[in-house]
């Protein structure tokens, strides 16, 4: 956390009243992968006091458009809870020989698969795995906007790689059958069914024999993005349900799903919002949507003086973090 960054962040105290952290104890490494799917540098965080013969977990992070890993790290704030729960995180960046802006390309029909840029990024999971000694039974998830369009991709067609995940502002998998209609299924919801989308994802892991019985989800979206249509909040639980259903038991045939909760927090100091809990018949709560008033297209409880994050928000890193938490974190 460099000085610049610090007088921005107190800057922003003074004017919001809502900015805290504290510098980073730990270590951050520059890699970078290289291969079949292309070259792209990626930032892994080591927490400081790790054990030595521990085998910490791993949390994957996806920026959105027009950002960097560096700039996604610091606004999730990730650090501090890597040095308190002493897991790994690592930070997958877009290279601009592949999009001019960033973005991971999710609405590409040849990358909802296991190759392309899904693969680029199981590669880095491995690479960091081997290196740094993770846990490989306990890999998790996250991203922001393009990069939570891309965890929706990891987590249909790598299923048995990841524990859990968590979306915000993103995209269900399979959004697009075309890739063609893309600005439009960004500004107004998936032009493929989250059922079909469903049924496609538990085929794009056909081939994969250890198959998990269960992908749980922590799904965020702000209600006021201008840029992500809160109706992609909808279809995610819509289609990662139907996936559920399909990696229990591998039919489609409702024996995953056993209820639905509504919760509605008012605001408070943060924006109020409505969190819908779905549980499986093992009572497990397994998909969490937080729809969050007056949120734009930001990381919810990020750092201000950031793009794309806004502190006002409920803390998206910490529900994240506990979430994951019920599943091996």
């Amino acid at each position: 956390m460099n000085l610049s960054k610090c007088l921005i962040c107190a800057t922003s105290t003074i004017l919001l009243g809502v900015c805290s952290f504290t510098v980073s104890a730990g270590t951050w490494k520059t890699e970078m992968s290289s291969g079949l799917n292309g070259i792209r540098n990626y930032r892994v965080y080591i927490p400081s006091g790790l054990p030595k013969n521990h085998k910490p977990s791993l949390i994957v992070m996806l920026h959105g458009c027009d950002q960097s890993a560096a700039e996604f790290a610091t606004g999730s704030h990730i650090e501090q809870w890597a040095d308190k729960e002493k897991f790994i995180a690592l930070f997958p960046e877009q290279n601009t020989l592949y999009n001019g802006f960033k973005c991971w390309n999710w609405y590409l029909p040849s990358y909802n698969s296991r190759f392309g840029e899904s693969q680029a990024i199981v590669t880095m999971v491995d690479e960091v795995t081997e290196k740094y000694n993770v846990d490989s039974q306990a890999v998790f998830a996250g991203g922001m906007s393009a990069g939570a369009s891309m965890v929706s991709i990891l987590g249909n067609c790598f299923p048995e790689r990841f524990k859990a995940l968590a979306s915000h502002d993103g995209t269900q998998y399979y959004a697009t059958a075309t890739g063609l209609d893309y600005a439009t299924v960004v500004l107004s919801g998936a032009s493929v069914t989250p059922a079909i989308a469903a049924k496609t994802g538990y085929a794009c892991s056909s081939m994969i024999s250890n198959k998990p019985n269960k992908m749980p989800i922590i799904i965020f979206h702000g209600m006021n993005s201008p840029l992500m249509s809160p109706v992609h909040a909808f279809q995610i639980e819509d289609e990662m349900k139907d996936f559920n259903d399909y990696l229990d038991n591998g039919n489609k045939d409702n024996s995953y799903f056993k209820s639905k909760e509504t919760i509605n927090v008012p605001a408070s100091s943060t924006y109020g919002y409505n969190l819908y809990q779905i549980t499986n018949q093992d009572n497990e709560v397994l998909i969490e949507r937080y729809m969050i008033d007056n949120l734009g297209h930001d990381w919810s409880g990020g750092l201000a003086g950031f793009k794309y994050n806004d502190p006002k928000g409920p803390d998206a890193t910490a529900l994240m973090i506990k979430f994951f938490q019920r599943f091996g974190l």
